[in-house]
């Protein structure tokens, strides 16, 4: 599902958590760490809200706003595009919609900022 309307983007936000294995041996009085597992983070955006486009604000299951209404028993592929001046750069992964926060402004356009969380180890592609 394309969703469209999309404005600034963050993420995907990679992660590696640390293993602390200190022990009474460390030498120099240094913490010592071995690498733990990666996080393929969260990716955040925001769009000009159309609350006419299922693609935001589908029913239970659909469109960004009825994902969150989902037991997350299935989880929908990603493909973020983005163009660069030396061509096109593809992020893929599975994740979820984890956050919708929307604003009313008196002057200006109704917009969403959402939050995905990556689930799995996200892909780069480019071309």
């Amino acid at each position: 599902m394309a969703i469209g309307q999309v404005k600034d983007i963050s993420g995907p936000n990679i992660s590696r958590g640390d293993i602390d294995v200190s022990d009474h041996d460390s030498t120099s009085g240094y913490r010592e760490y071995l690498p733990g597992m990666a996080d393929g983070g969260d990716v955040s955006f925001s769009i000009g809200l159309d609350t006419a486009n299922t693609a935001h604000v589908g029913a239970a299951g659909t469109g960004l706003l009825g994902s969150l209404d989902t037991d997350g028993c299935t989880m929908p592929a990603w493909q973020l595009t983005l163009n660069t001046c030396s061509g096109t750069a593809i992020w893929t992964f599975d994740g979820y919609v984890n956050g919708m926060g929307f604003s009313s402004p008196i002057e200006g356009e109704n917009t969403a900022d959402v939050g995905v969380k990556i689930t799995g180890k996200p892909a780069l592609a480019v071309t």
